[in-house]
């Protein structure tokens, strides 16, 4: 019988704590518990890990060389990380109402932070994730069709107003197309001749 190696699994979890603390201090929230936003991508269902498991040693076997082997984490089945950004975009509240400011700034950060989860399962290190880019991930979600497409002018009309709402500023055409080609790189939406079509989730497997 399989066992669960929590142990790798707290030290994967930490990883991510760690990504979030970092997106804090990027967009200086760092008054918002990291640990809170953790919790609650789990509680949404956005974010899933799973431990890696291992067939423990047989009693007769416990010799050091075994132990060692077991330590060692050999013959582990990996666990799994998912994230579906979806999901945490629905746990989130209607931006479109916020009016204070802190109503805004919490769920703008789990966005960021969910994104930059995304960047590290996908192995990306040439973007940096922006509150702007975050803004267009929400608008882009909350108004897609079921098939999770949306044209890019319809994308920048919903991202325009959200942005205005939330910032109190105005967006060009061409920083939008910048945001939407940063997304590209990060996998999180694909764009085609019929427009954008939005990446509902990513996984990956891990040991260490």
């Amino acid at each position: 019988m399989l066992e669960n190696r929590n142990d790798l699994l707290q030290i994967k979890q930490a990883e991510i704590l760690s990504i979030i603390e970092r997106t804090s201090i990027s967009l200086r929230e760092e008054d918002i518990s990291s640990k809170d936003i953790l919790q609650s991508f789990f509680k949404s269902g956005g974010l899933v890990l799973t431990p890696p498991q291992q067939e423990p040693p047989m009693l007769h076997m416990l010799m050091v060389d075994s132990l060692n082997n077991y330590n060692k984490g050999e013959s582990i089945k990996p666990g799994n990380i998912k994230l579906n950004i979806r999901h945490l975009i629905e746990f989130l509240p209607d931006l479109t109402a916020a009016t204070v400011e802190i109503v805004m700034d919490i769920p703008i950060l789990k966005v960021c932070a969910a994104l930059n989860i995304w960047k590290m399962l996908r192995d990306v290190t040439t973007v940096e994730i922006t509150k702007e880019q975050a803004i267009v991930v929400v608008a882009l979600w909350d108004n897609c069709n079921q098939q999770q497409r949306i044209t890019l002018e319809k994308g920048f009309e919903c991202f325009s107003s959200l942005y205005e709402n939330i910032e109190a500023s105005n967006c060009t055409w061409e920083q939008y197309i910048k945001l939407i080609s940063d997304l590209e790189k990060i996998g999180s939406l694909e764009l085609d001749s019929n427009g954008i079509w939005l990446r509902e989730w990513v996984s990956k497997r891990y040991i260490r």
